[in-house]
């Protein structure tokens, strides 16, 4: 089959950040500015509308379609120039293999980041043209730029097809995975359309109202601005640096001794983004009734699935019954809502998922994994009793506070489960005191540090399998690292090769870590005898940090321990910042490397369920965290259940459980 490469450049009066490729593509305004287009290892050709169609445009049946974020050109290939499209099992998107190799998702960026050359990099010109010509603009016939066009969507076939070949192909249950990543895309998400418009009426109108009883208090012009708002309190004698989320709340427990409570709650209440998705979803439908494109492949380095568009993966958890919110909508009335007593920002943000409805005499039914993060762990590590819990009565986190309260597993009572729950989740991945305590205050738990640290041996010291699997992990990594040897621990394999350290997983499936190196640091760090085991480390990356180093040498005083110097070795390696985006050097560790193991075999058990599920004529239309939502006729819980709890031929003694129900909207 032959292949070609291809990019488009577009005009529309339709803007794709707000509204999204599907959308963008159907608005009547889009039109195809040029193509450039390349035949196997030919030169790239360029193709205006006004210029015959290509032979691959008319026979697309006969061609592999290669592209960066294909999505795009699939779209405008089909709702733009309107021909036909080849099956999706012929298009090939190069910015998912260089995500699955943990590299730039930008076409610039991972040019660069590869080392290519300065004549097969990405135009650097590329955003000024766009913005004088891809949107509305009276410069947007000038022939000069739009040469300067025309030469730019050459050079991204350059790049890409120069990127492209250091890049490493799917393997064949990757492949399938990422094809059917793409017709759930296609196939979209319905949408309770007259709802949704009904919720932003609502959402605008209690808005408004919230706005102008926080300007009466306040006699502010703006308290939507942070400036305004912060000056506001600091009048109000309150002293701090910022107005963000966390130190609004951080007020709201301390007392009320300026009287600027009410006014903080308000502020709140505003800043609350579940309801703005509201907003994001009508302006992504347009004229339709659905989502498309809203997942993408491989989103996050473990292979995990991400959302674009409308962030259906951070939806908040419903405060208020969904159904009464639904209802309370549906009646479009403010009074409504002070009847039932309900306020109007909490049910709109409860609502949310609602809003996502089957179409049409369909259904949904939902699958979830139950603890599949802390059940892969148990079974990647060899805890073979939490093994045994979950193979049988599967109360993970009465088990757990069991073992740290030292109690029997039927005298365990609610707020010692709910601790139990917390010391899962938080020291799982080699987590301490600290990350304990921030889970803690997450769940509206307060503890004191010592009883963290306490939970947090007890934890570590009924789970030494786990440990010892962060410490064993770890240290096959550096010595795949520093000795350039395959090295095993347990299932798991490590190796670097080509600039890449490989972890390969139990499915076969390959982590990767670009340019992966050792280094030696003094680590200045503390014992006391309740850490003999497992002492606390504080990391001083600059010794000349006077205050970060006193910070930690009073903790030491208060700990009654003494510090000490300590050389460690650290991984390093370059990748994408989960929190800036940013591409830099990164750390890891044991307990962050076991971390994306967990989460990869997690979600290889779910790619797996999906391509079964998908023969067996469950449509998905979306994954949410371990979710799996699908829109059929004839199907029934008990059999998609049953699919899902299919053990993987790699995976034939992990336990796996699923709830699942069948309902007319989603519902969490």
């Amino acid at each position: 089959m032959n292949k070609i490469s291809l990019d488009f450049e577009t005009y529309s009066e339709c803007d794709i950040k707000s509204a999204g490729a599907w959308a963008y593509a159907k608005d009547p305004t889009t039109r195809v500015l040029c193509m450039a287009y390349a035949e196997g290892e030919e030169a790239p050709k360029l193709w205006l509308p006004n210029q015959p169609i290509p032979n691959f445009l008319r026979q697309p049946n006969n061609y592999e379609i290669h592209a960066w974020n294909s999505f795009f050109e699939w779209v405008i290939w089909t709702h733009v120039l309107k021909l036909p499209t080849p099956p999706i099992s012929q298009w090939h998107d190069t910015a998912s293999l260089a995500s699955a190799m943990a590299l730039p998702r930008a076409l610039g960026m991972c040019g660069a980041v590869l080392g290519l050359p300065d004549d097969q990099l990405k135009s650097k010109r590329g955003y000024f043209l766009i913005q004088k010509l891809s949107k509305p603009d009276k410069r947007n016939n000038d022939k000069a730029l739009l040469q300067e066009m025309y030469d730019y969507c050459l050079q991204d076939v350059i790049t890409e097809r120069a990127i492209a070949k250091k890049l490493y192909k799917l393997n064949s249950t990757e492949r399938n995975v990422w094809v059917l990543d793409q017709k759930i895309n296609i196939r979209g998400i319905h949408v309770d359309k007259p709802k949704v418009k009904k919720a932003i009426k609502i959402y605008t109108e209690a808005q408004n109202a919230l706005t102008d009883k926080l300007i009466k208090m306040t006699n502010l012009e703006n308290p939507n601005s942070q400036k305004q708002f912060l000056g506001w309190l600091l009048d109000q004698g309150v002293l701090i640096d910022n107005i963000q989320k966390a130190t609004l709340k951080g007020l709201l427990e301390a007392p009320d001794n300026h009287g600027v409570h009410e006014a903080i709650k308000l502020k709140l209440s505003l800043a609350k983004t579940a309801p703005k998705k509201y907003k994001s979803i009508k302006d992504r439908i347009l004229k339709g009734d659905s989502l498309h494109g809203n997942i993408m492949y491989h989103g996050a380095s473990t292979g995990r699935w991400a959302s674009t568009g409308v962030n259906l993966q951070n939806i908040a958890r419903p405060t208020v019954d969904p159904e009464l919110c639904i209802d309370l909508i549906e009646k479009n009335d403010m009074e409504a809502f002070k009847k039932a007593d309900v306020d109007v920002i909490e049910a709109l943000s409860s609502s949310i998922r609602g809003m996502l409805i089957p179409r049409e005499g369909k259904k949904f039914i939902v699958g979830d994994y139950a603890s599949i993060e802390a059940r892969a762990l148990a079974w990647l590590a060899g805890q073979e009793d939490k093994l045994d819990i979950f193979r049988t009565h599967g109360k993970i986190y009465e088990h757990t506070a069991s073992r740290i309260f030292r109690k029997p597993v039927e005298e365990i009572t609610k707020d010692e489960r709910f601790l139990g729950k917390i010391a899962e989740l938080a020291c799982g991945y080699g987590g301490g005191a600290g990350a304990f305590n921030v889970m803690a205050e997450n769940y509206g738990v307060d503890i004191s540090h010592a009883q963290a640290e306490k939970m947090k041996q007890e934890w570590r010291k009924t789970n030494k399998a786990i440990v010892q699997f962060w410490y064993d992990i770890e240290q096959g990594a550096k010595d795949a690292i520093w000795e350039k040897k395959k090295t095993s621990v347990r299932n798991i394999q490590f190796v670097v090769k080509n600039r890449f350290l490989w972890c390969r997983l139990p499915s076969g499936r390959l982590l990767a870590y670009y340019k992966p190196m050792c280094n030696t640091r003094n680590l200045l760090c503390y014992k006391t005898p309740q850490t003999e085991e497992t002492p606390e480390l504080m990391f001083l990356y600059n010794p000349l940090d006077y205050e970060t180093k006193q910070k930690f040498l009073d903790e030491a005083e208060k700990a009654n321990a003494e510090p000490y110097v300590f050389k460690a070795i650290n991984i390093s390696f370059s990748g994408n910042d989960s929190k800036t985006r940013k591409w830099c050097k990164q750390e890891t560790y044991g307990g962050k490397l076991v971390e994306n193991i967990t989460q990869a075999v997690a979600r290889d058990v779910m790619a797996e369920s999906m391509l079964l599920l998908e023969e067996e004529g469950y449509e998905i239309v979306l994954t949410v965290h371990d979710e799996i939502i699908s829109e059929t006729k004839h199907g029934n819980v008990e059999q998609f259940k049953r699919i899902m709890e299919q053990q993987p031929t790699w995976a034939k003694t992990m336990p796996i459980e699923v709830e699942a129900y069948e309902a007319t909207r989603y519902r969490k």
